[in-house]
């Protein structure tokens, strides 16, 4: 019998933020300032949801899709990343933590 890989916990650090860029109509997109194993699990475009925490402590949810970009500086690395709808206007500065609060339904 093949073993089934478990579901990750929620309240799991996604990403850390390096930087952002507004999308008209599509979201907040948000990169990672290093690697994002936690993201590994979850196939691309998987809606998540998600609350951010910015470093002064304001936290605010969000649903994210799982979303993979290719940088100029490293064209064969292309890195994990998550594409935020938050309903609203949101900043988020580097630093700011992005937590997986549930998981997705099976």
């Amino acid at each position: 019998m093949l073993a089934m890989p478990l579901p990750p916990p929620a309240s799991l650090p996604l990403l850390r933020v390096a930087a952002t860029w507004q999308l008209p109509g599509l979201g907040l997109l948000a990169l990672p300032d290093g690697p994002t194993p936690p993201l590994a699990p979850f196939a691309l475009h998987t809606a998540l949801a998600v609350e951010a925490r910015l470093p002064g402590g304001t936290r605010h949810a969000a649903i994210a899709t799982v979303e993979e970009v290719t940088r100029p500086e490293a064209p064969d690395a292309p890195a994990r990343g998550l594409l935020l709808d938050f309903g609203a206007a949101v900043e988020l500065p580097a630093g700011t933590e992005i937590w997986l609060v549930a998981v997705p339904a099976q």
